[in-house]
């Protein structure tokens, strides 16, 4: 299973209700993820048919075909799983393509011969991001990063979700779905919400998958960037402050040490050396 399919996993297990009122406006008393049938080897993991019981006593099936991007056999696709489901359970059955992220020559309908077929579209990238902060629900927070106006409020939507009342594990999950689907726009927005959230992330079961991705060997490289500007910082502090006016040159010569342990043997010459004469020659010998 990928990344995005894999969120979406982890989102609608713990909030298919929310997803349901706010994306289609159903009013939900209870629904469930269907095991896909035995027959459907076809039917791939980014479906996902959700029996509903609506408010209104009806009963029917939701199926949510989930795609990074447009593809020109969806609507077949969709049509071919729409089929087996009625034969399956013999409800009737609401087709939803949701795409999550921007996509040209989307269609809602299709038509060859004597086929017609009709579906619903959700474009989250279409969709205002700060609607669902305002309607305030953490479930719902996940798909900020993939919305119109996403970015900026990005860490608003993570701290809704860090900030709510629900349990620890489920904070867990929403916010690695979080990361997984905003990469698919930006790969900056996952890197950014494990530096500040890793420590409960991890304990999300599709956590294995940030590492997959990459995004938490980002992070690794981004700390371990973060500590070799810091110790360039101590030593021209340090040689400042021993022997005053430090040349551009040395500045320019740290920058190209990117070895942790190296540029800590420079910090304590640059503690040591008698002179910047001293300290130049030396720091030149780790550049040979």
């Amino acid at each position: 299973m990928g990344g995005y399919d894999a969120a979406m996993k982890v989102i609608l297990a713990h909030c298919r209700e929310a997803a349901l009122e706010f994306f289609l406006g159903l009013h939900v008393e209870e629904s469930e993820i269907l095991e896909l049938p035995q027959e459907t080897a076809s039917v791939r993991r980014s479906d996902f048919p959700i029996r509903v019981r609506a408010s209104d006593g009806r009963v029917f099936i939701v199926l949510l075909e989930v795609q990074s991007r447009w593809e020109p056999n969806v609507p077949l696709r969709l049509l071919e799983y729409d089929a087996r489901y009625r034969l399956k359970t013999g409800l009737s059955v609401l087709p939803v393509v949701m795409l999550l992220t921007p996509s040209g020559n989307v269609v809602e309908n299709f038509e060859d011969g004597g086929i017609r077929y009709r579906f619903q579209v959700i474009s989250l990238a279409a969709m205002d991001a700060q609607k669902v902060l305002e309607w305030g629900n953490p479930c719902l927070m996940p798909f900020v990063g993939l919305m119109r106006g996403g970015s900026e409020i990005f860490q608003r939507a993570e701290e809704a979700v860090y900030g709510s009342s629900l349990g620890r594990s489920d904070k867990a999950d929403l916010l690695t779905g979080m990361a997984l689907l905003s990469g698919l726009v930006d790969k900056d927005l996952p890197r950014r919400l494990l530096e500040r959230r890793r420590d409960i992330m991890m304990e999300s079961y599709a956590y294995e998958l940030i590492k997959k991705e990459g995004y938490e060997e980002g992070v690794r490289s981004g700390l371990q960037q973060g500590t070799l500007e810091a110790t360039r910082e101590h030593i021209l502090e340090t040689l400042e402050a021993r022997f005053k006016d430090v040349p551009k040159d040395i500045f320019q010569s740290l920058r190209k040490i990117q070895d942790p342990d190296a540029l800590k043997l420079v910090f304590r010459k640059a503690l040591r050396a008698d002179s910047l004469d001293e300290f130049h020659k030396a720091l030149l010998s780790f550049l040979d």
